[in-house]
């Protein structure tokens, strides 16, 4: 589904990444990254927040945290990043760049809290008490107050496998109560995930039971604590497209990450303002029994509008073929393609990634409007050079 669209909006980088692959500039397992376009949207993301008085933090795991493009989005008014984990954070700040959010979705281990702080991010998630009496610790040694979100969730929460976990918003008044005893720590707003999500049936996105669980938070707390929220951060599927619906919801932070590469679900069912900016190139390594092996490691499908199989274009004709992914529990070495390949062909698919969970490597390219494309660099997929 993502392959169709990305073709139809953005040959050109299909183009350029097969002309690099035939020069030897680009390898396999390599995401490619149109750097014009990542800048495009993300001018386009930042005035539209502008319009609807949000505030942006960029999210960029799924693009391993990759530098070139942080300052890509930097250039184009995105200023400040969310890291979904502690060692997101880290390349954030190796690489110079500002911590937005961080504890959220992952919350820090014992013993980085300290660590986390001295980064100086304008917000910091907490899941529970423990975690805001060891973060209070923490900023009470470098002499900090940090701002803090809540993550919140209602009677019937809508969570992830593995995401669970935040105060309920049944209680949220009384954690909040203690939590405003600690010295160095300031409750400043509310979060969870998904707030928005896209419904199959409407075909578009809709907001969730957990963002009504945050509304409900942001005004359980004004009301009861009398605590001036000034962020109430809904993350999920979050793309311009979205944005005045956001704000006239109440929301005031998005965290848009897969908007920034135009590899959204409803990027796949109209004509979204951000255009594709990604894809995944491969190549076929050897015939066995008739069947192209292709390069992985990469190969890691984010399964957002359940699992579907994908389809590849191989060689210089980028003729249409299916490919067949290793199941659940193999190890990607390779996925096989079907069709007239040949040893050397190379492959690009286009789906949506979470290249931080993968062997993937990343390259970003400029200069393929103009017909002369450039590879900046190759990192690994947590954006550290190679």
């Amino acid at each position: 589904m993502f392959l169709e669209t990305l073709m139809n909006r953005n040959k050109a980088l299909v183009n350029a990444a097969v002309k690099l692959h035939q020069e030897g500039k680009l390898e396999a397992n390599t995401y490619v990254l149109d750097l014009q376009t990542v800048r495009e949207n993300a001018a386009i993301i930042s005035e539209r927040a502008q319009k609807s008085a949000l505030n942006v933090y960029g999210m960029t795991k799924q693009i391993g945290y990759n530098p070139d493009v942080h300052q890509a989005l930097v250039e184009s008014g995105i200023k400040s990043f969310v890291a979904v984990d502690w060692m997101g954070a880290r390349a954030i700040k190796k690489q110079g760049f500002k911590l937005g959010h961080v504890g959220h979705l992952v919350q820090p281990p014992a013993g980085v809290e300290h660590e986390l702080a001295e980064m100086l991010p304008e917000v910091f998630t907490v899941f529970t008490m423990n975690k805001a009496r060891r973060l209070n610790e923490a900023a009470k040694k470098i002499g900090i107050k940090q701002n803090i979100l809540l993550r919140v969730y209602g009677q019937t929460p809508l969570f992830y496998p593995g995401h669970e976990g935040g105060f309920f918003v049944g209680e949220v008044v009384d954690a909040a109560r203690e939590i405003m005893k600690l010295s160095h720590l300031q409750i400043v707003g509310v979060t969870s995930f998904p707030c928005f999500l896209f419904n199959e049936q409407a075909q578009d996105v809709l907001p969730t039971v957990n963002f009504d669980a945050v509304m409900e938070a942001a005004a359980r707390l004004t009301k009861e604590l009398n605590i001036q929220i000034t962020q109430i951060n809904v993350p999920g599927t979050n793309s311009s497209d979205l944005f005045e619906m956001i704000a006239a919801r109440g929301g005031t932070h998005v965290e848009p990450g897969h908007g920034l590469t135009g590899t959204t679900p409803l990027a796949t069912v109209r004509e979204s303002a951000e255009k594709p900016a990604l894809l995944y190139l491969s190549e076929v390594s050897h015939m066995y029994n008739g069947r192209g092996h292709v390069f992985g490691g990469g190969l890691y499908v984010d399964p957002v509008r359940g699992t579907y199989r994908p389809r590849a274009l191989f060689g210089k004709e980028l003729n249409e073929a299916e490919v067949e992914l290793i199941p659940t529990g193999g190890i990607d070495y390779y996925g096989y393609i079907d069709g007239n390949v040949r040893e050397g062909d190379p492959v690009v698919f286009g789906f949506r990634p979470q290249i931080f969970v993968t062997r993937g490597q990343v390259a970003a390219v400029d200069g393929i409007r103009e017909g002369k494309p450039v590879v900046l660099g190759y990192y690994d997929a947590n954006g550290n050079k190679i």
